[in-house]
């Protein structure tokens, strides 16, 4: 029975090490990839403060105070440990060393943390990423990275005289589905393009379809960290569909590379937009594989719409709102109605009322 209990007591010490070394290795990446890689300027010691006072989220009682000099680690509103900034403030092996010291006086203190060991890391990633802008999440695995809110990633058919095209998640192989639609209904009148509960994909396809129907102009430019460096993202000359009319339907749930297709056509006068306004997540972002087997999803670039507006900060306003339309609402009073600056966002992914206005504008 002692044998037994001493190959258990070893095996625990084992998983502990274990976990201690991908907590010890995840402070690292954070530390020093975070300031690297965000979107916005970060300095080392700011960023390393931020992951320090994530550990007050394993016990209220635990307290991080950044000084002028020194961090100092409270418990139940005692001094536990002050430990002195290293004198090249962007020492980062030097506040990473400090991050595992003071996680393991924490641990030590107090045992409502220590219950939490195998769980920290995702504990206190959420509340580090409260710092960071509204888009960078952290996941406990890759199988908990946003993915689209359902199955279909492509799906065409005709609508009455109009070619329906439905984009749930931009891969590579989304352009060559809609060359191929579009060669195999080559008689149709009109274009709906069809990106609600999009949640986007990947951004170089966005741009690749917008140019399957613009005639040359902006779609899109990126501004990473240098706000100095800007890379504009061009149509070509050739509009696939010849020119026939266009309408896109979004709704609260179309963000991203969708966004961007969608702004795209808007602003350069190549389709109407009909639904609710969109979720308006202007950025590119980084995943970051973490030690401890989570994500982190850092913002690393802001998306402009070719009018130079930044697309977190407007998303898209529809140019006919549909927010809490119902399904029989008279289509012809509706397209009668001005323009709608104040519309909200709404999921509306299995409504139908916006395809039967979408047909009804390409009509005129």
């Amino acid at each position: 029975m002692q044998k037994i209990i001493k190959i258990l007591m070893l095996l625990m010490l084992l998983v502990a090490s274990k976990v201690k070394a991908a907590e010890n290795e995840t402070f690292w990446v954070l530390i020093t990839k975070v300031p690297e890689q965000y979107v916005f300027p970060l300095e080392i010691e700011q960023n390393a403060i931020w992951v320090f006072k994530s550990i007050k989220a394993l016990d209220k009682n635990l307290l991080i105070a950044d000084d002028n000099d020194k961090v100092t680690l409270y418990y139940k509103g005692k001094i536990i440990k002050s430990i002195y900034k290293p004198q090249n403030r962007n020492d980062t092996e030097y506040w990473a060393n400090i991050g595992a010291e003071l996680l393991d006086l924490a641990f030590e203190k107090s045992a409502k943390a220590a219950k939490k060991d195998f769980e920290a890391i995702d504990i206190m990633m959420n509340e580090y990423v409260r710092n960071l802008d509204k888009d960078t999440k952290y996941y406990a695995n890759v199988d908990e990275v946003d993915r689209p809110l359902h199955q279909i990633n492509f799906a065409d058919r005709r609508e009455n005289e109009n070619l329906w095209i439905k984009i749930g998640n931009f891969d590579k192989y989304t352009k060559d589905k809609i060359m191929k639609s579009l060669s195999e209904n080559e008689d149709i009148k009109g274009v709906i393009l069809d990106l609600r509960g999009s949640h986007g994909g990947q951004l170089a396809t966005a741009i690749e379809v917008a140019d399957l129907f613009l005639d040359e102009g902006i779609v899109v430019s990126v501004v990473g960290r240098n706000s100095n460096e800007v890379v504009y993202y061009n149509s070509a000359d050739g509009d696939l569909s010849e020119g026939k009319p266009m309408v896109v339907l979004v709704d609260g749930d179309t963000a991203s590379a969708a966004e961007v297709l969608a702004m795209a056509l808007q602003e350069q006068g190549r389709a109407k937009i009909v639904g609710t306004k969109s979720f308006g997540k202007g950025i590119i972002q980084n995943l970051i594989n973490l030690p401890n087997g989570g994500v982190l999803a850092l913002s690393n670039a802001t998306l402009y719409t070719p009018s130079g507006k930044k697309l977190s900060d407007v998303a898209i306003v529809p140019d006919i709102c549909t927010f809490e339309m119902p399904e029989d609402k008279n289509i012809k009073n509706l397209l009668a109605l001005p323009k709608d600056e104040i519309c909200l966002a709404e999921a509306r992914l299995n409504s139908d009322l916006e395809i039967k206005i979408a047909n009804e504008l390409l009509k005129m």
